[in-house]
């Protein structure tokens, strides 16, 4: 009887024993399994992540690719005597030859960029100081040359419905009359506390220049001119356009928000002359625009965020 009892306990040693491996090999094919996952995961990101990853991408399937076409199709040429086959590896090994003069002619930039950087960098301070006012000088004489009469000529077509007319209803009359009291009475204030600045805090009564716009100055007045026009205030409408011609400069060095400038400034001259047909808002909005353009010069087309408009 005592040696009966004593298998029971045996048995499950044995047992214990006998899966203890089974579990064993479970964890290591588990991680295992996840080595060569991120394995996987980890060759994918390197090639869909990294830098120039499309030229990457046809340098190591594509490229290869053609130039077996290529060799193919030269032995069928050799084999067959096909006209179509050595047609296809005329205009093949023309592809690939395009490619190469297309890095070629960029190595060649490249390396006159590099050139002309080292040559710049041996040159005194004072010489590479005139030279960028000389460069400073020409972009100044270039901007003079485009006058008013240089600039394409538009028929301006007056908006229907802009000005002249007035709601027939008593109640819509009375509530015009006193928005435009409070344009007036925000109009007064600003040209009293913040007059050329981008902003006006009500409560300190104090201009503020927000950093969005750089250097550049008079958002409030850009922004309200197409109010001041619809509103019919027009000594207001006047001089907020005299300071735009005598004031309003463009030529800051800062970094600017290319949206907010975009919706203030270019959209506010643009407004003003859509409904006031004065030439001095389409030139202004021409000059800006022209200056903002570098911001779409990107690799996606995504404009940049911020911008120097030196």
């Amino acid at each position: 009887m005592p040696a009966v009892s004593l298998l029971p306990f045996t048995s499950t040693a044995g047992s214990r024993k006998s899966v203890s491996p089974s579990a064993f090999r479970l964890t290591e094919k588990f991680i295992l399994l996840l080595a060569f996952s991120a394995f996987i995961t980890l060759c994918f990101g390197a090639i869909f992540f990294l830098p120039d990853s499309s030229k990457l991408l046809s340098g190591v399937f594509f490229h290869s690719a053609r130039k077996s076409l290529v060799g193919g199709v030269g032995g069928d040429l050799l084999a067959n005597g096909d006209r179509g086959l050595g047609g296809a590896a005329a205009a093949a090994a023309e592809g690939t030859q395009g490619d190469g003069d297309k890095l070629a002619r960029i190595r060649k930039d490249h390396e006159k960029a590099l050139q002309e950087a080292k040559d710049t960098l041996q040159k005194p301070p004072e010489e590479i100081k005139r030279d960028i006012r000389d460069d400073k000088a020409q972009l100044r004489q270039d901007n003079l040359k485009k006058e008013e009469g240089e600039l394409p000529p538009v028929v301006f077509q007056k908006p229907v419905g802009a000005i002249g007319r007035e709601p027939g209803d008593q109640d819509t009359r009375q509530k015009r009359v006193k928005i435009k009291e409070m344009m007036k009475f925000s109009w007064d204030n600003y040209k009293r506390y913040a007059w050329g600045l981008n902003e006006l805090k009500p409560l300190s009564k104090q201009g503020h220049s927000s950093n969005l716009f750089g250097s550049i100055q008079g958002a409030t007045i850009v922004d309200a001119l197409d109010t001041l026009y619809i509103m019919e205030m027009n000594d207001e409408f006047k001089e907020a356009k005299e300071w735009v011609e005598k004031n309003l400069n463009f030529n800051v060095n800062a970094e600017i928000s290319v949206f907010e400038v975009n919706i203030r400034f270019v959209g506010g001259l643009l407004s003003a002359y859509y409904l006031s047909s004065e030439e001095v808002f389409r030139r202004k909005a021409i000059e800006l625009g022209e200056k903002l353009l570098p911001a779409f010069s990107t690799p996606t087309g995504i404009p940049w965020a911020l911008l120097n408009i030196k």
